[in-house]
């Protein structure tokens, strides 16, 4: 290790900091019975590889009997990493009996999912099966909660931890060009952290080993994330594809993002 390469837990005290700014929550610091929920018409999981999103999505849904679930995905880059989580998982007889394939969009997965394993009855979901990013799980879900005469209450929203402070400004974005009156929450399932593992790799915590990333999909997707919210040339902001409002990225997350960017274990991770 060379002098300016940081130790393991430095290395981890930056990703646990750039974690807890990406994993946008609302409702952390709420208790179950919250005044924000009450008015909660809809609860909104966008398609991702992560399962415990959807376990806490349908947790939700049965603690807000009065609000619809609503499932958004297609087929896009993280269907295969979502069908091999639940191939590891102990859902994966739903795999064995040919209730699940790994043909299906992500949003017909989590249905399977959500009625046979979860507890969530039919009637209550809304499904957006052909949204392939994020402008389009945006787009599609508030059309289905248009139609659903949804479009003026409160959604909770959730996503990818690491994608779910991204995820809300694309639905806001998405949500004013539509003319939508709804207030957003934004809800992350967990915020995932690091420890010092076996040489210079971070592990995540011993929960969240399951069902998540490969440590080589934590790293790309938490780099990326930083990349696309930074407003330069290369983002998503104003001053680049404009996807995005201009975001102002605190210089604690933003020290931590360049330290964890020289690293060698970013190299490692992007080869």
């Amino acid at each position: 290790m060379n002098n300016s390469e940081p130790s393991p837990e430095e290395t981890c005290r930056d990703i646990n900091t750039i974690c807890a700014w990406l994993a946008l929550d609302d409702l952390a610091p709420a208790a179950p019975d919250n005044d924000l929920l009450p008015g909660v018409g809809a609860i909104v999981l966008l398609g991702n590889q992560v399962l415990a999103t959807l376990t806490e999505a349908c947790a939700l849904a049965k603690r807000l009997p009065q609000a619809r679930l609503l499932l958004s995905g297609g087929v896009g880059h993280a269907t295969g990493l979502l069908f091999e989580n639940l191939r590891h998982s102990p859902w994966r007889e739903l795999i064995d009996d040919g209730s699940i394939s790994s043909a299906m969009p992500e949003a017909r997965i989590y249905a399977a999912l959500a009625r046979r394993k979860l507890g969530i009855q039919p009637e209550r979901l809304l499904i957006d099966d052909r949204s392939a990013n994020a402008g389009e799980n945006a787009r599609f879900s508030l059309q289905l909660l248009r139609e659903a005469g949804l479009c003026s209450g409160t959604v909770v929203l959730l996503q990818d931890p690491i994608m779910q402070r991204r995820s809300v400004l694309t639905w806001d974005r998405e949500a004013e060009l539509a003319g939508a009156s709804s207030r957003v929450l934004s809800h992350a399932a967990f915020v995932p952290r690091v420890e010092p593992g076996s040489g210079a790799l971070p592990w995540l915590v011993a929960s969240q080993r399951r069902g998540t990333w490969t440590t080589e999909r934590f790293l790309g997707l938490l780099l990326g994330e930083i990349s696309r919210l930074n407003d330069d040339e290369c983002g998503y902001g104003p001053k680049g594809r404009n996807f995005l409002p201009h975001v102002e990225i605190p210089k604690h997350v933003w020290r931590s993002y360049r330290r964890l960017a020289g690293s060698s274990l970013a190299a490692n991770a992007a080869r």
